[in-house]
């Protein structure tokens, strides 16, 4: 079921195909325009994320590997080498933790704020002018 800001913006874009003026269609595509552009620009983001935590996982990864094969090496070295070689290998591998990625900073769906917001104003803004200019 569509939220409010869904609602008003199909509203607008209903009231501008009721009498599609050259000048109402040319203002809905650049509202399309615009949100086309905003869509590309957070997919690109999300696809740098997602490329940074793929790098991230696969250098942990990279990291237990190298700590499997150790404790490998060890346990097959016997008991009674175990333990000074466990040390002496723990203190040479020190795991650092991986920095974790900044969330995107998004307003809250209901706040009136992003995307949706920006979008309702513009179309609510372009409608007002146009309704000022036919009438």
């Amino acid at each position: 079921m569509p939220d409010e800001d869904e609602l008003g913006i199909m509203e607008e874009f209903e009231w501008a195909l009721k009498d599609p003026t050259e000048e109402k269609i040319r203002q809905l595509g650049e509202v399309v325009s615009t949100i086309t552009t905003k869509l590309v620009a957070a997919i690109s983001e999300i696809q740098e994320n997602i490329y940074n935590i793929k790098n991230e996982v696969s250098e942990l990864s990279s990291k237990v590997d190298q700590l499997e094969g150790k404790i490998s090496r060890l346990s097959t070295a016997g008991p009674a080498t175990a333990a000074p070689s466990a040390a002496s290998a723990a203190a040479d591998t020190p795991i650092a933790a991986a920095p974790k990625p900044k969330p995107a900073a998004a307003p809250p769906p209901s706040s009136g704020g992003g995307l949706m917001g920006e979008l309702k104003a513009a179309l609510a803004a372009r409608r007002r002018k146009a309704g000022g200019e036919d009438g």
